[in-house]
């Protein structure tokens, strides 16, 4: 056996001991809390579900789970429910303390890659000097976007009992504990296992705004403020090691965390005017206490005496009475730390500017009178916490649908006399009257209110930007964004909105294409907009900067997968060179959500996929729900996704460009996209019945009662085309079809091979990296897709016609792409080359299968029991209870 080998034997064999552990723990929890008959019963359940798994062509194994689930009552399927949902939970923080394993063994052998270290180690073998390196530094700005919107079904609870089993865990692998400290390592995880136990998985009422802007603050407070410093730390560090001759000591803030939570209206009726100041001052409180702690801590700390070493002059200057000081008086660090930790308290500062001068005034001081290490440590980390994170943690951006702002418009010209019906005016009139009326210096809205409720709504959302900007600066909201943006006059009517109460010049004002005919249209939108005198003075006040939003969800929709990422690449192309020639920096912004069918997938590999060129040093990504509670829960994983992130943007802006995709490989997208729409829609939009199959064979209706969301499962009234993206992935998700992330696929491929070009995907697979993040992606959600389990929802639809009709095609699509897949990638079998997220799947199958059995054989009670049964709320919990511990097993909702 090799070392390589022997070191990965030993990992895995880490990981089993984990596994084995937590989950001895927690059967020993079930013996304690409910009896070894209810033990009996999970190991039954759990010992039948793994010989179904390892005999998949006997139906036998199938036929006995379901007689055991159905001849157990409710009490009896509410502790399988609990205990497979908890083992979950227990298995991803054992695999996430298996990944931190791999990561400090690879960086213990300076092997570790997408890091901050290698993109500049990298930088530095092609030749970019430390003057190019300093240059796109200063461009360069991601800005990472928290989002509430797609659903995290976990609570805040929770995630804390979670994080504490993780940090215990850890403790129990890298130290070498004595045996009474191994037994109460095991006596506190025993401990947090037991209060998960008895603990709800989901709120037993819906979350309110409020509650999702705790959760935001949660991750920032607890993770993410420390996190930042820490690798900007890092960068610096990567910096000196290969461009030794320059000095890096101060960095710009080219990472940095913006927040959707409590500013996202779109559809969202609880998001308010109201809503959002109560969002900004909480964050601005919950921003002040942090600063308060971090500022306690260093008054405690720096007790460095004048007695014994100097300070400088302005900082006495700053303290005329230090002398007389009754607790400090010849410690004047810890006198000023008194003044700031004061006018915090009072809200004292105006501008995070005036508490950092407060700060730097301390460091400059140590840095001077031989207090390098201090000011270097503690000092500097605060200082870059209030550089990153301002006095409100984070910037707060604005989204609304552009139809209620048309509607707004609308209604405010009829009532004076603009024009009678603006909404079905033809777009370049429409463009005409907004751009007279944003010069017109008359009062475009009223003084009461006198308007429809959408209209009075608009205004109330405009006016708290103005007012938001005078109570608490203007950094607090810089972004405000139309979703389903489809015409120019959509942006020129918030230029209107914009300049009706004065906050033109300080807000980006932001198109969000997201249908597959919008990025169509986008660059001649752009274009329209760019050649507008008006708005081009806008854009001029804004730095000649236009962020552009592009939505993954709804185009996935829309046409499906292969389609909607096509037209995602094709619209950054054409929207980067339109900004080119209009000379204008483009800032993308990536609405992505959690699972593959929402644009989701590593971050990092998404940013290297795009398009060469597309990247002009500003990027904006969101991370959606779940998202955010498996990236940041863990900081050390978090920590890894921001190496990873950065170590993309550095090589995509800095490296030398990619050479673009050749012709060939571009018209064959062109027909793979084009088939791959065809079979989708033929699906989806086409098949009658369709839509009625979804409903009987997925719990979306149920969905609809999880109350893990402000936000309704529309935005408007109507049918399909109004339901968000995200209950249309969960759905699928929760009974393992997952068609959104690869139906059609397999046909687009099927169709291009039969015409003789399969050797033409295997170059574009081995060649370019779109193509290969896009098969990769494919691949990991057939992977996880299960057809025998998705049987066992399909026999849910009462119409057998229908049933056999539509279930056939998912099943025949399933297999054929998973041919295909296999073929172009030279595997025997999906994620042969991918061996730990095979095994990781594999692990998971036999415990999130009896959660789907279980969830059948509920949905199937459920529908029977009429509306007033008073059976009907206790089968609807335990149904919501199934859903959150298969979104655990799956890790991710929608």
């Amino acid at each position: 056996m090799t070392a390589s080998s022997q070191v990965t034997s030993e990992l895995q064999a880490a990981l089993s001991a984990d596994i084995r552990l937590l989950g001895g723990l927690l059967g020993e929890i079930i013996r304690e809390q409910h009896g070894e008959e209810a033990f009996a019963l999970v190991e039954r359940v759990r010992a039948e579900s793994r010989a179904r798994r390892a005999e998949p062509d006997n139906p036998q194994h199938t036929a006995n789970l379901q007689a055991t689930i159905a001849a157990l009552d409710l009490p009896a399927k509410q502790i399988l429910i609990r205990a497979f949902s908890n083992y979950f939970q227990l298995i991803n923080i054992a695999e996430d303390q298996q990944r931190l394993r791999v990561l400090r063994q690879r960086e213990r052998d300076d092997q570790l890659e997408e890091s901050i270290q290698a993109a500049v180690r990298e930088l530095h073998a092609a030749g970019i000097t430390a003057e190019q390196v300093r240059t796109a530094l200063h461009q360069i700005c991601v800005r990472l976007v928290l989002t509430a919107h797609p659903s995290e079904a976990k609570r805040k609870e929770v995630l804390l009992k979670q994080r504490h089993i993780a940090q215990w865990l850890a403790q129990h692998d890298r130290t070498s504990l004595l045996p009474r400290e191994r037994r109460a390592v095991l006596k506190a995880i025993s401990e947090e296992i037991e209060e998960l136990w008895q603990t709800r998985p989901t709120r037993a009422a819906r979350a309110t705004v409020a509650d999702e802007v705790d959760f935001g603050i949660y991750f920032l407070t607890t993770t993410l403020v420390d996190l930042l410093p820490e690798i900007y730390a890092e960068l610096q560090e990567a910096l000196q090691t290969y461009y030794p001759e320059a000095n890096w000591d101060d960095l710009p803030p080219l990472l940095r965390y913006a927040s959707w939570i409590g500013g996202d209206r779109d559809g969202n009726p609880n998001v308010t005017a109201d809503v959002t100041l109560e969002a900004l001052a909480t964050m601005r409180a919950a921003a002040r206490d942090l600063y308060l702690r971090e500022v306690a801590f260093l008054r405690d700390h720096l007790t460095q005496s004048v007695d014994l070493v100097s300070v400088s002059q302005a900082l006495r200057d700053a303290l005329p009475n230090a002398h007389a000081h009754p607790k400090y008086p010849t410690e004047l660090y810890r006198q000023y730390l008194d003044i700031v930790y004061t006018r915090l308290s009072n809200d004292y500062y105006a501008t995070t500017d005036d508490l950092l001068n407060d700060l730097r005034l301390i460091e400059r001081s140590l840095r001077e009178n031989r207090g390098t290490h201090v000011a270097s440590g503690a000092v500097r980390t605060l200082i870059q916490k209030v550089r990153l994170f301002g006095l409100h943690l984070v910037p707060l951006d604005i989204r609304e649908d552009a139809r209620r702002f048309s509607t707004a418009l609308t209604e405010l010209f009829h009532a004076y006399g603009v024009c009678d019906n603006f909404a079905a005016l033809p777009e370049a009139e429409r463009q005409a009257i907004l751009t007279r009326e944003i010069a017109n210096s008359r009062p475009l809205f009223p003084a009461e209110p006198r308007f429809s409720a959408i209209t009075e709504q608009v205004i109330a959302t405009w006016r708290m930007i103005a007012r938001a900007h005078r109570h608490y600066g203007r950094d607090c909201i810089d972004t405000v964004i139309a979703s389903m943006t489809q015409c120019a006059s959509d942006v020129l009517g918030m230029l209107l909105f914009a300049h009706e109460v004065g906050v033109q010049d300080h807000v980006d004002l932001v198109p969000l294409f997201e249908t597959i005919e919008d990025l169509d249209a986008a660059p001649r939108i752009m274009r329209e907009l760019f050649e507008n005198a008006t708005y081009r003075a806008h854009i001029a006040k804004r730095g000649m900067r236009q962020q552009i939003m592009l939505g993954y969800s709804d185009s996935n929709k829309d046409g499906g997968y292969l389609a909607s990422n096509w037209s995602l690449y094709v619209a950054q192309e054409r929207l980067a060179a339109v900004c080119v020639e209009y000379g204008v920096q483009l800032e993308l912004f990536h609405g992505r959500g959690g699972s593959i069918g929402r644009g989701g997938g590593p971050t990092n590999s998404a940013i290297l996929s795009a398009p060469s060129g597309t990247l002009h040093g500003r990027i904006k990504i969101t991370e959606q729900g779940e998202v955010i509670a498996y990236r940041y829960s863990n900081p050390a994983i978090g920590r890894r996704h921001l190496h990873q992130v950065l170590n993309a943007v550095l090589l995509a802006y800095i490296a030398p460009h990619r050479p673009p995709p050749r012709e060939a490989w571009r018209a064959a997208m062109q027909v793979l996209a084009a088939e791959g729409e065809r079979a989708y829609r033929a699906l989806v939009y086409e098949t009658q019945g369709f839509l009625d199959y979804w409903q009987q064979a997925t719990p979306i209706d149920e969905l609809s009662n999880l109350p893990i969301s402000s936000r309704p499962a529309k935005r408007r009234s109507g049918g399909f085309e109004g339901l968000r993206a995200i209950p249309w992935v969960f759905s699928w998700m929760q009974c393992r079809a997952i068609i959104p992330s690869w139906y059609g696929v397999g046909y687009a491929l099927e169709t291009f091979v039969e015409q003789g070009d399969e050797t033409l995907l295997r170059e574009m697979y081995d060649g370019w990296r779109f193509f290969r993040t896009l098969i990769a992606n494919v691949e990991l959600d057939l992977a996880k897709a299960d057809m025998g389990i998705a049987a066992l929802y399909a026999d849910l639809v009462a119409n057998e016609a229908l049933r056999k009709h539509i279930f056939s095609r998912i099943q025949e699509e399933h297999a054929r792409a998973c041919r295909l897949i296999c073929r172009i990638t030279d595997q025997p079998e999906l994620l042969a080359r991918s061996p730990v997220m095979q095994r990781s799947i594999a692990r998971r199958n036999p415990y999130v299968d009896p959660l789907n059995f279980i969830q059948v054989e509920l949905l199937r009670e459920l529908r029977r029991l009429p509306e007033g049964d008073p059976q009907r709320a206790a089968v609807l919990e335990a149904v919501l209870a199934t859903i959150n511990g298969i979104a655990a097993g799956m890790k991710t909702t929608g």
